[in-house]
């Protein structure tokens, strides 16, 4: 793999395109795989309780009513309960645990869905591989590199692939047929 401080010509530009490529492609095959896909489910299941939980203390708080979900629809025929002090103190306190605990899990959920991040740990990967971990200055820019130039090749990608159709119903896309 080449780093990022050791291109001095063409050849060297050209590997690095070919590393970027080769860390877009690992990437996709780790990140944009079933098997990471089916972990990503089942996590979010085993989550899903403790948001649900999270988002009925913070409605809870912030409109000083016991949870219904009549109530939260606006229904007419709901009674709101409005909450005491101490029960507000009480699921403050409980929101502020949640709050705590959920941050990491949350980063952990943005790193492996951003594009930026899983090539960036893919190029990690690589370059450990390739040339071991002794340069860590080298290690840390090149894969921010590696992962800098992969989110352009993305850029390029997404704007050269044609709208779905229901994106661009109404709008002409051929400039000779209007279709």
């Amino acid at each position: 793999m080449t780093g990022i401080f050791e291109i001095t010509d063409w050849a060297h530009v050209a590997s690095f395109f070919v590393w970027t490529l080769a860390v877009c492609a690992l990437a996709k095959a780790i990140f944009g795989s079933f098997p990471a896909a089916e972990l990503q489910y089942r996590l979010a299941l085993r989550d899903n309780p403790r948001r649900q939980r999270l988002n009925r203390l913070n409605w809870e708080v912030a409109n000083r009513t016991k949870w219904d979900e009549d109530v939260a629809r606006g229904s007419q025929h709901a009674a709101a309960v409005p909450l005491t002090e101490p029960d507000l103190e009480v699921r403050r306190a409980e929101l502020q645990r949640l709050s705590r605990t959920s941050l990491p899990w949350r980063a952990l959920q943005y790193l492996l869905g951003c594009w930026a991040c899983q090539t960036f740990w893919a190029a990690i990967a690589v370059f450990a591989l390739t040339r071991g971990v002794a340069d860590v200055a080298a290690w840390f820019f090149s894969a921010t590199a590696y992962s800098g130039a992969a989110v352009l090749i993305g850029l390029v990608r997404d704007r050269s692939t044609p709208a779905p159709f229901s994106e661009r119903r109404g709008k002409a896309t051929c400039a000779s047929c209007g279709k």
